[in-house]
């Protein structure tokens, strides 16, 4: 499998859909089947010898498997005991009777899925979780649900026949997953993924997969967006952090008296009324953003090696804005504020010019001397080493 130097970006995914008609016409709305007649069109993010290479050598470390067969899940407890070879041959002797082999996480494992989960993750500003499903010929592992995330189903070897199905709620939360005990909910679609091709579903779509008459493996992406209801959560969390008011317990004897319960309604009414002009929304949003940004996981490969030669660096040292980089950059009276990585590096208000070119040049390389702006060059060199040691920069 090539190692993939260019992210695949959402375009790439979905070619020839336009992101931004993905955007306005399916995104969290309907279905959506892009199919080609191009087997190798995900050759890079995956194939079957390259999936069949990283299972041989699991060991027994079988924390990130599963095993599933018609809607059942076999503990990963159950697989095997003793040897690391006795616990692997459990796993693939189940997949020998027809148990679906799903490899959780596997961004953690393949340089090509965490670069997509990089890539994806900073488009669309949610966190993205891929996971794998190996199922042999002819079977399948899942009944007929829905997720609770949104997901892109990538087929990368053999096919798989999917139903998709009228759905009971739109949209659903985590606390709100498929129930089981209803009858199936009536057919609405059914076609074959064939390698190449790609579906989107958005959270709440029903449906189940069957392989055709040869193995399937496909990659699902999962996309776990920030809510509105998580913006206007943070928005209260920080009023009631700050007003009493909010934080008052209920009054005492109000499970027994109607009186004190009817003051109850009216003094909810009240406290709801003043939410427009108490909530610091401004403030919930830049949070949320600040979230977003440091939403996946740092990337940070070669960070050990550039640490070792900060002491290097000169004014004409080529560095270079880490790829797929999610970062944020806001500047008050007194400070820049340059947020990645899940943290603030928090710099002089002077500098705010240097920082936003060293910010804003994305894969060309720059030095320290060719930065724009008033700091002088022993400056711009503290500058540079400041944003290489943090891991922003690394070397070009």
């Amino acid at each position: 499998m090539a190692n993939g130097a260019e992210p695949f970006e959402l375009a790439r995914l979905l070619h020839p859909v336009d992101p931004a008609a993905f955007r306005q016409e399916y995104w969290e709305r309907k279905p959506l089947l892009v199919q080609r007649e191009d087997p190798d069109y995900y050759a890079e993010l995956m194939t079957l010898a390259e999936y069949d290479r990283v299972l041989s050598l699991a060991g027994g470390n079988l924390e990130h498997l599963r095993v599933v067969q018609d809607g059942k899940e076999t503990p990963v407890s159950e697989l095997g005991s003793g040897s690391s070879a006795t616990a692997l041959e459990s796993v693939y002797a189940r997949y020998r009777d027809g148990a679906t082999i799903v490899m959780n996480s596997i961004q953690d494992r393949f340089a090509s899925m965490n670069r997509l989960m990089r890539s994806l993750g900073s488009e669309i500003g949610a966190r993205i979780q891929v996971n794998s499903y190996l199922t042999p010929a002819t079977s399948r592992g899942f009944a007929p649900h829905y997720d609770t995330h949104d997901v892109f189903i990538v087929q990368v070897y053999g096919s798989k026949r999917w139903q998709l199905f009228e759905s009971p709620l739109a949209l659903p939360l985590r606390s709100q997953p498929f129930d089981r005990s209803q009858p199936e909910p009536a057919l609405a679609q059914e076609f074959e993924l064939r390698a190449g091709d790609v579906l989107y579903l958005p959270r709440g779509t029903v449906h189940a997969g069957t392989a055709s008459d040869e193995a399937s493996l496909h990659l699902t992406i999962g996309v776990h967006p920030i809510l509105w209801a998580n913006v206007l959560a943070e928005a209260m969390q920080q009023l009631v952090e700050t007003d009493v008011k909010y934080r008052a317990g209920l009054p005492m004897g109000f499970t027994n008296s109607a009186e004190i319960q009817r003051r109850l309604r009216e003094t909810v009414a009240e406290l709801a009324a003043e939410l427009p002009s108490k909530l610091a929304l401004d403030d919930a949003v830049a949070r949320t953003i600040t979230r977003g940004v440091a939403i996946n996981a740092p990337v940070l490969q070669g960070h050990l090696l550039d640490l070792e030669r900060v002491d290097e660096v000169s004014l004409e040292t080529k560095l270079r804005r880490r790829p797929d980089l999610q970062w944020r950059l806001t500047v008050d009276e007194d400070t820049v504020h340059l947020s990645f990585h899940g943290k603030t590096v928090r710099l002089p208000a002077h500098v705010a010019d240097e920082v936003r070119y060293a910010a804003h040049e994305s894969g060309a390389p720059l030095t320290a001397a060719a930065i724009p702006g008033e700091l002088d060059e022993p400056g711009r060199l503290v500058l540079v080493r400041k944003l290489l040691s943090e891991g922003f920069l690394t070397f070009a």
